[in-house]
């Protein structure tokens, strides 16, 4: 089973996803340019709003934190939560990323960007407490200087099995990983054991129409400009559009549900948490000075039996113009539901378990809460049949 999520959302002038020249990212679709909002910041914002969090909290999950301090955050827990010297701590914690497979590129950060479920973390500082004489006792740099093909000091064989056992791929059956991870996956270069594979695909948004980037050419004058002065203190420029995004993306129930360690009550609420933070949840790139914070007008759920997901994007092959009685909004609905029609028509609907829709345009429409319903009495219905 797979559950799908199409959502089309018109933004005012505004720069939410910049490349590294500051400009707003796009793509070339259909013969033309498009914006575009890349996955990994769509991701990000999903994962980030508080709806997610609150939802997997509720039901018992975890949420995952990314982050290259993982020695000074088992620092803080060796000291805090378990009252160990500083000093031991400092040692022990590079002891335990050692044992986890991982380097560290200076005294603070390990060389790459880790994702990690809180309770990972916590799990990983509570074996390591529990087995603390062992720890403080190993000098790191004198064992790693030792000519020897044993990797890791013989007093440590039975901790490192434990700690990699936290974080690794056979941790799968037995615990659930945190909700993001489940979601998103994770790859780690130095230990291909902690990857886990992603349950959610997550396409990078682009817009329905063709876009052109604009400038803001502005000045900045000193509040403190002598009177018989002129002029400006500081120029600049800063490029943005005006953008109606159409958003996909697509959650495999199968592998959400085993990289949740099959708890079916976690999986409803990582599903939906995932749906209305996705709906929710606008990035925040240059929002302080352009404020675009315009709500979704159209969102629609499909949950199908099988693994035939469809991706509306071409809907928008053909660019969408605004017309004198429509907007580029209304009549990029109106392009997306007609390619899925066409679409039902040609490959039939029989796989679809539940196809619901929330429209600003449309008076009948449901209201997000009511598809959210929907959505998980449509699952709870699959689950159990």
């Amino acid at each position: 089973m797979i559950v799908e999520l199409h959502v089309i959302q018109n933004f005012a002038p505004s720069n939410l996803n910049r490349d590294d020249s500051n400009t707003p990212k796009d793509c070339e679709f259909g013969g033309c340019r498009r914006a575009r909002i890349s996955s990994q910041c769509i991701k990000r914002s999903v994962r980030q709003h508080p709806v997610f969090e609150k939802t997997v909290r509720d039901a018992g999950g975890d949420t995952g934190i990314r982050t290259k301090r993982l020695k000074k955050r088992l620092n803080e827990m060796f000291v805090q939560k378990y009252g160990k010297p500083a000093e031991e701590a400092e040692k022990a914690s590079a002891v335990v990323i050692d044992l986890l497979g991982l380097k560290l590129s200076d005294q603070e950060k390990t060389e790459y960007l880790l994702y990690l479920g809180e309770n990972e973390v916590a799990e990983i500082a509570a074996i390591a407490a529990a087995d603390w004489e062992t720890l403080r006792a190993i000098d790191l740099d004198k064992e790693k200087s030792k000519k020897t093909k044993e990797p890791v000091p013989a007093q440590l064989k039975k901790i490192q099995p434990a700690l990699a056992l936290v974080v690794s791929k056979s941790r799968k059956g037995m615990k659930s990983y945190a909700a993001d991870i489940a979601l998103f996956g994770r790859m780690v270069a130095d230990n291909k054991n902690m990857n886990v594979d992603a349950a959610c695909q997550v396409a990078h948004a682009i817009s329905t129409h063709k876009v052109e980037m604009e400038m803001d050419y502005f000045t900045a004058v000193d509040d403190l400009l002598p009177g018989e002065e002129s002029g400006s203190d500081m120029i600049g420029v800063v490029e943005f559009n005006s953008s109606c995004f159409y958003r996909y993306s697509l959650i495999d129930l199968n592998k959400l549900k085993e990289n949740l360690g099959h708890n079916a009550d976690l999986l409803f609420a990582v599903v939906r948490g995932y749906i209305e933070s996705s709906i929710k949840a606008i990035p925040t790139g240059k929002q302080n000075s352009m404020a675009a914070q315009n709500a979704a007008s159209y969102a629609r759920v499909v949950v199908r039996k099988d693994g035939f997901p469809w991706s509306l994007a071409n809907a928008f092959l053909k660019p969408v113009k605004a017309s004198h009685d429509k907007s580029i909004e209304e009549d990029s609905i109106g392009k997306l539901e007609d390619y899925f029609n066409r679409l039902s028509k040609t490959y039939g609907s029989a796989g679809i378990a539940c196809d619901s829709v929330i429209n600003l345009y449309d008076p009948q429409s449901q209201s997000l809460d009511e598809m959210l319903k929907t959505v998980s009495a449509a699952l709870s219905g699959e689950a159990s049949s």
